[in-house]
């Protein structure tokens, strides 16, 4: 019997043995596991789940929307942040009627929202000059790279989360609100823009998520809402053309992408691929 029978190949680095660096036997991957944490998706439950997705896509829509309503087109600021108002403290009433157990101060809240409310307007003559001295070339891209950032850290779980990713995102959106907001003509309307972007995303995502939760058909109806309103705004700013490219891109979103990705998963299940581990190379094969 030779010495490489008597003394059997070890999985340790550190012990001295009879054979090539690069041996190993057949039990060397006997304890691998593959593939443990793949889940079947199904079709339908995927573009369920992508609605949400949809659903913050068309708020940053009518964020964009409005900013260009009242930039170019002369929209009233005071008319649409009424609106606004008006749905919002519709929907805090809705939430604290049917969620006894999750009722805020209501004192606490009102005090809140004035003060929120008061320090905007005191704000608005300085936000109005922030930018002065910056080209507008350089405010679109900057907003339009703020608007990305916030929908790629925008929170679309369907359990609520006090971390980083979900704060990140709003103030991203505020920021994105404030740059815009500096560009209108009256302080009026920037302070109405700034108090509509604080009520789209920083109240509507908390809500929606309750929906969403709660009473999952209303979800669906709030979504119809928002893809009507922001289809309706683009077809007033920009006619067909552009409301046909927001129709392809909802498509996509709800029914290509989970398409794409069930086709991905039959990689995922293969038993074999090409990012598998070789196979054990045996004494006999290596020199």
């Amino acid at each position: 019997m030779n010495e490489v029978e008597e003394k059997p190949w070890r999985k340790l680095l550190w012990v001295k043995q009879p054979y090539p660096d690069n041996y190993v036997d057949v039990s060397f991957l006997s304890q691998l596991k593959r593939n443990t944490n793949v889940r079947p998706y199904s079709y339908w439950t995927l573009t369920a789940d992508s609605s949400v997705i949809l659903l913050h896509l068309t708020s940053v829509a009518l964020f964009g929307e409005t900013f260009v309503g009242i930039y170019n087109r002369g929209w009233n600021p005071g008319w649409i942040v009424s609106c606004s108002t008006v749905l919002t403290v519709a929907g805090v009433v809705v939430w604290d009627l049917l969620n006894p157990k999750g009722r805020h101060d209501r004192a606490t809240t009102l005090k809140s929202s004035f003060l929120i409310l008061f320090t905007i307007l005191a704000l608005s003559p300085v936000l109005k000059s922030l930018t002065q001295s910056t080209s507008s070339d350089s405010i679109w891209s900057l907003a339009c790279w703020l608007c990305f950032a916030n929908i790629c850290f925008h929170d679309y779980s369907f359990v609520p989360r006090k971390e980083f990713g979900p704060m990140l995102s709003t103030n991203l959106a505020l920021s994105a609100a404030i740059v815009l907001a500096s560009r209108l003509p009256t302080t009026l309307s920037v302070f109405c823009f700034v108090l509509f972007s604080i009520q789209l995303f920083g109240v509507f995502p908390s809500f929606a998520l309750w929906v969403r939760m709660t009473y999952s058909k209303c979800h669906w109806v709030l979504l119809i809402s928002m893809i009507f309103i922001t289809d309706l705004g683009l077809v007033l700013l920009g006619g067909g053309a552009a409301l046909v490219a927001w129709v392809s891109i909802q498509i996509l979103v709800c029914f290509g992408l989970p398409g794409w990705l069930l086709a991905l998963q039959k990689y995922k299940n293969e038993i074999q691929g090409p990012w598998d581990p070789a196979k054990p190379v045996l004494k006999s094969q290596s020199k």
